[in-house]
């Protein structure tokens, strides 16, 4: 599919419902996020939906086709910038418990942002037709550059909410355990099952700034002096920014064989690096808590940064038969992509307090606390799905073409193995058994892209259209973020071309509706974030024949 990569990331960027469920399901959408890839190539082929595989003569062939370089006689070098549009747009309800029903507030949010990139870049060598070596006549090796996911983004949203605050969900995902839970020097090779469970949690933040603790030494029940299952009624705001990308560089061959026949393999060596920053607060200011608190606290900012990068290897075959002058039949199969991967979190939670005495003997007076997660990098391996995708092109002499792609992937072949990190806490549980969650989850699916392309003289006008289907076989509940479903995208563009150089211009509008939730307990609903998340996107290729 085309540029759906913004409405991926905005909704791929964490979940803490407990200290084990949250981590999982992070690694879980994570596993999707860097399987669902766009279509990418030259401003051309993205210009006509990013159907691609039954084209020849274009260096986007080297990733999508590499049967298709077969169609050069020349040498290239083209170069693609592009220029980013994102904006999400939608309500945030609350909830507040009545005695029969459930009584709901909305409010409107919206961001947006803007990012230059550089998602294109190939140099391609070809041999001219050498027809005297029949049935073999010729072939070319191109290495190219694409981007297969780009996750710059920004989604905020803010209201007060009469129902619930986060407390709540630390108060929830902490009972049940000894403080010990909290403790990063527990092992659980080495020690009973529970302990540090939610070391590098925003319960482990919350918990060092005094907002819930142990009722006893021993207990594993939990208190807030801020209140019980819900703590006043505090103004919510959050926002969170991703950034980095998901790219390729492959590495590709491909035969012609009389005109009619083309082969080709290419090595895709992918890297991926992929950050969010959220940055989540509730102010309490001039609200009356339970006593004896009552006006001690102020506000809560809770900052958390998650950082995964590491690289890949795949291997892409394809085949090209052109039976008659007017049709083009391709196919391609890419391999699983084996990902070498660290994840790393960091989490910061400052509050506000009024001169509070915590433990009412004036043993600690709270006023600006703060605390820090630890550093525990998490390094484990991914496979991504393979994908094969069927193509034909239905070609009119001098006048343009009409071209469509059909892709299957099934995204419940994603697979995570070999988690490892120093101390035990929330993202190493999470990998122990995280492969049958995928399983169940995720789903085949069958991705559409069709476009056209129409000549006068030098010029090229194109347009087309790709539609992505839903990759979940069961949906997560309303308490789980998970990336966007209903994606598709309206593509068009122009070109100009001469012998010496070439131009293509391509605009690519895509649209999906997303979910979010910061947090969720189970004895109190929401809040929610329903939004629909929008881009627009402008490229240019130039490219030089030499």
């Amino acid at each position: 599919m085309k540029f759906r990569e913004w409405a991926i990331w905005l909704t791929a960027i964490g979940v803490f419902i407990s200290a084990k469920a949250g981590a999982q399901n992070y690694f879980i959408e994570q596993a999707l996020l860097f399987s669902r890839q766009n279509a990418g190539g030259s401003a051309r082929i993205q210009a006509m939906g990013g159907a691609q595989v039954a084209l020849g003569g274009d260096f986007s062939s080297a990733r999508s086709n590499p049967a298709a370089l077969g169609f050069y006689n020349r040498n290239e070098f083209s170069i693609t910038p592009a220029l980013t549009f994102q904006n999400a747009s939608g309500n945030y309800t609350t909830y507040e418990n009545g005695q029969n029903n459930l009584l709901a507030t909305s409010s409107s949010s919206s961001s947006s942002s803007s990012i230059l990139s550089l998602p294109g870049l190939a140099i391609v060598f070809g041999a001219d037709k050498n027809t005297d070596k029949a049935p073999f006549y010729g072939g070319t090796f191109a290495i190219t550059l694409s981007r297969l996911n780009d996750f710059n983004g920004t989604l905020q949203y803010n209201g007060q909410n009469n129902g619930s605050s986060i407390v709540a969900y630390f108060l929830e995902s902490a009972t049940g355990y000894q403080k010990d839970q909290f403790d990063p020097k527990y092992d659980p090779n080495t020690n009973p099952a529970g302990k540090g469970d939610n070391v590098n949690t925003p319960t482990y933040l919350g918990f060092n700034n005094y907002l819930i603790g142990p009722k006893g030494t021993n207990s594993t029940d939990y208190f807030s002096d801020l209140g019980g299952k819900n703590p006043g009624k505090p103004e919510q705001k959050e926002i969170i920014k991703t950034s980095g990308s998901q790219n390729q560089w492959s590495i590709s061959y491909g035969a012609n064989f009389l005109d009619k026949l083309f082969l080709g393999a290419g090595l895709g060596i992918t890297s991926v690096r992929y950050q969010y920053d959220k940055t989540y607060i509730e102010n309490f200011e001039g609200q009356k808590l339970q006593a004896p608190c009552n006006t001690c606290f102020n506000n809560l900012n809770l900052n958390e940064k998650r950082t995964t990068s590491g690289g890949g290897v795949n291997l892409t075959l394809g085949a090209l038969v052109k039976p008659i002058d007017y049709l083009q039949f391709g196919i391609t199969y890419v391999t699983p992509t084996a990902y070498q991967l660290n994840d790393r979190y960091d989490g910061k939670m400052t509050t506000s307090w009024n001169n509070y005495d915590y433990y009412g003997k004036g043993q600690k007076f709270l006023n600006n606390e703060s605390s820090k997660t630890i550093d525990d990098p998490v390094n484990y391996g991914l496979s991504t799905p393979g994908r094969v995708t069927f193509g034909a092109a239905f070609i009119i002499p001098k006048k343009g073409f009409i071209t469509a792609d059909v892709e299957l992937v099934n995204y419940s072949n994603a697979s995570t193995s070999n988690f490892s990190q120093q101390y035990y806490s929330l993202s190493y549980d999470a990998g122990q058994d995280i492969n049958k969650p995928i399983a169940s989850r995720f789903k085949s699916v069958t991705n559409i892209r069709i476009g056209g392309e129409y000549r006068l003289k030098k010029f090229r006008i194109r347009a087309g259209y790709n539609l992505m289907d839903d990759p979940y076989a069961n949906k997560p509940d309303n308490r789980i973020n998970y990336s966007l479903t209903n994606l598709s995208s309206i593509t068009g563009g122009v070109g100009y071309r001469t012998s010496k150089f070439f131009i293509d211009l391509a605009v690519v509008h895509t649209q999906g509706d997303g979910y979010y939730t910061p947090y969720a307990v189970t004895f109190l609903p929401g809040p929610d974030y329903n939004y629909t998340n929008t881009t627009d996107r402008i490229l240019f290729t130039l490219g030089f024949p030499f």
